[in-house]
């Protein structure tokens, strides 16, 4: 007896067996228990998914000498007969090669005729999109009111090409591509069945190599057994029949593109030439490849392929970004469209190639022009400060200046208070802000060792009056370190001696910030010239001095008269 290939072979034969599509065989199941058969249906999906697979168990169970039953018994002379294909009552038509408007008459002539030996007269018709217009007209009036002994099932992988009146007369069936847990775990099974040796890692390729589809995977399995003549079915067995490039190749090819070495990649590229992969092969692949390092990079990737295990995989990773890969993907893309068009797909190879190790250079030398330029620009700033005069150091201990002691309040609210805000906003200018903006960066490089400086740099200006700043940082911690006495003191003395009619700084969270600038803008927008803003609550504390020591010795209080500030107390 000649050799059945492994598809044929191992077709499924219940509907028990079919792998992944449970959601239509529960409906077919359903519809043959419940006695609502009807008289035709579309299955469409991708090719190997198990659509005519399906249609014959189907055909076996309405025709079956116990059923119509959802577990054909495959020993009736009915159910052989369709298992080998020559029950007269399921009629199996490729619509590819019959596609004319003749064949569907003739078909439409056979419907009047009973069955011969089943229950059911069953039409499988195979891509059913290479019908004619004038087929599928004739095909209409039979479809809608058939007997009632006749189903029609109509198979195709390109449902969009079928009328749209045909379509409204089936019951649609959309049939998914096969998981990979389902290609694997039957993989393994035939090849346990068969007494292959097999390694879990081709089996994974194979399995990506089919992309969904089960005959194409047990196709290039047979075609992987042939090759290796009874011996362990490895993973370069399944790259040296299928004509893929290895994940090793791949990685090698990469690095040489990242470390700009154009000519080695494309000797590279040669060599795998050489040894049977075709040009496109190869582009498809490396696209792929760059593809599961992206999906790597964020962190959506499958685990268990032994490829992202490896160190030099990890380490290939940490050298290019997201942006990089991007750009190479669309080189790629246009690579290998044209190729389409063109018979010298070797040579966009490898100008995609020297483009892709050009474009890491073009990366490096990107960043070196931008760190020379903001060397450039501190340069700048540094020989602005040095040609100003030498201003005073700041001291940690703040002096006694007449408007620094209206910090020291007594007010019984410690926090910032909406009014204060609104009082800034209203008397705001733009040519006061922009005076400041002119003198802050350069105070930020000068007085970078002070606290509150460091803080207020990752902040931003938002509105500056004759008498009051505002400023907004991130959240409430850095506004109330900033606000905090020792840390305030220091700020307003830089800031006071570039504006000195400041009177008052004050910080502001985003969020909060945020919340008064649409108050304000919506009561402005709407005529009013200075608004009153809606009243929230502000946790940024005011700068408030500690409380100084009571002192009940005479000897010291008069001391303290005669000195003031200059006299430190201790312990």
């Amino acid at each position: 007896m000649s050799y059945v290939a492994l598809y044929r072979a191992y077709r499924p034969q219940l509907f028990d067996e079919v792998v992944d599509q449970k959601a239509i065989v529960k409906t077919l199941e359903n519809a043959i228990t419940n006695d609502k058969v009807a008289h035709a249906y579309l299955f469409c999906g991708p090719r190997g998914t198990g659509k005519t697979t399906l249609a014959k168990i189907f055909a076996k169970a309405l025709n079956c000498y116990n059923g119509p039953t959802i577990k054909p018994c495959l020993e009736c002379e009915s159910c052989k007969a369709i298992l080998q294909g020559t029950n007269p009552d399921v009629i199996e038509i490729d619509a590819a090669s019959n596609n004319g408007a003749d064949d569907i008459r003739a078909l439409r002539d056979s419907v009047r005729f009973l069955p011969s030996m089943s229950k059911y007269k069953v039409y499988i018709i195979d891509e059913v999109h290479m019908l004619s217009n004038a087929a599928f007209n004739a095909l209409l009036k039979t479809l809608e009111e058939p007997p009632k002994y006749v189903v029609f099932i109509l198979c195709t992988t390109e449902p969009y090409k079928i009328p749209e009146t045909i379509l409204s007369r089936c019951q649609r069936f959309d049939f998914k591509a096969i998981s990979d847990e389902g290609i694997i775990n039957r993989l393994e099974l035939i090849s346990k069945e068969e007494n292959i040796s097999i390694s879990k890692e081709a089996i994974e390729e194979i399995t990506n190599l089919a992309e969904g589809g089960m005959r194409d995977a047990l196709s290039l399995l047979d075609q992987v057994i042939s090759f290796v003549d009874n011996k362990e079915i490895t993973l370069n067995d399944v790259y040296e029949v299928s004509g893929n490039v290895s994940n090793l190749d791949l990685l090698n090819l990469l690095n040489l593109i990242i470390n700009n070495e154009s000519e080695k990649a494309i000797n590279m590229i040669s060599n795998l030439y050489n040894k049977g992969k075709e040009i496109p092969k190869i582009a498809d692949d490396l696209m792929l490849f760059l593809r599961d390092i992206l999906l790597y990079k964020s962190n959506i990737f499958d685990s268990s392929k032994q490829i992202y295990k490896t160190t030099e995989f990890s380490n290939t990773v940490e050298k290019i970004g997201k942006t990089l890969i991007f750009s190479w993907l669309d080189e790629l893309n246009n690579a290998i469209n044209q190729m389409k068009f063109s018979n010298q797909k070797r040579s966009y190879l490898d100008l995609c190639i020297i483009k892709m190790a050009d474009s890491v250079m073009q990366k490096e030398n990107s960043i070196l022009d931008q760190i020379k330029y903001l060397e450039s620009q501190i340069s700048n700033m540094q020989a602005e400060l040095n040609k100003r005069p030498v201003k005073e150091e700041i001291k940690v201990v703040p002096t006694n200046i007449a408007k620094l002691n209206k910090i020291d309040n007594k007010e019984n609210d410690e926090v910032i208070k909406i009014e204060e805000i609104n009082e800034i906003l209203n008397n705001a200018s733009k040519e006061t802000k922009e005076k400041f903006n002119k003198e802050w960066p350069l105070l930020k490089i000068k007085y970078q060792d002070i606290l509150a400086i460091s803080i207020l740099q990752y902040g931003k200006v938002v509105a500056v009056s004759d008498k009051a700043i505002i400023f907004v940082l991130q959240d409430e911690g850095f506004c109330n370190r900033v606000m905090k006495y020792e840390n305030y003191i220091q700020m307003y003395e830089i800031i006071h001696k570039q504006i000195d009619s400041i009177e008052k700084i004050i910080t502001l969270p985003q969020k909060i910030w945020k919340q008064i600038v649409t108050d304000y803008k919506n009561k402005y927008e709407s005529g009013i010239e200075k608004p009153i803003l809606n009243n929230i609550m502000i946790n940024v504390k005011r700068p408030v001095k500690k409380e100084e020591i009571k002192v009940d010795d005479p000897v010291l209080t008069k001391l303290n008269d005669l000195f003031g500030d200059k006299l430190e107390i201790k312990e």
